[in-house]
């Protein structure tokens, strides 16, 4: 298995425990739940490293992946953690990791 084959699992495996996290809940519960909360924001967090990781090769091939927009979220959950925005994290729960899972699983 390549290294780019291994990153591309920890991302669909982030993008479900996200998904998992979350299933059932609504935007309020999302708010008032601070474990799942640092949950999500961690498994972001691994998201923005693992894309880092991803070769160039793999990456010019498929454009169609947000690496620059999943690499932002994950520097600001990471360095600006103070200014999250639960709002855009939970928008992001409900169309861009859905997105992005369909588009790994995809590869």
């Amino acid at each position: 298995m390549s290294r780019d084959d291994e990153i591309i699992i920890d991302l669909v495996t982030a993008c479900h425990l996200i998904l998992d996290f979350t299933k059932g809940m609504d935007k309020y519960s999302f708010i008032a739940d601070a474990k799942t909360q640092s949950s999500v924001l961690y498994q972001i967090i691994i998201l923005g490293e693992a894309v880092n990781r991803l070769s160039k090769t793999l990456i010019d091939s498929h454009p169609q992946i947000p690496v620059r927009q999943i690499k932002g979220m994950g520097n600001r959950v990471t360095h600006e953690y103070k200014e999250v925005d639960t709002d855009i994290i939970w928008d992001a729960i409900q169309k861009d990791v859905p997105s992005l899972l369909a588009i790994l699983e995809n590869l």
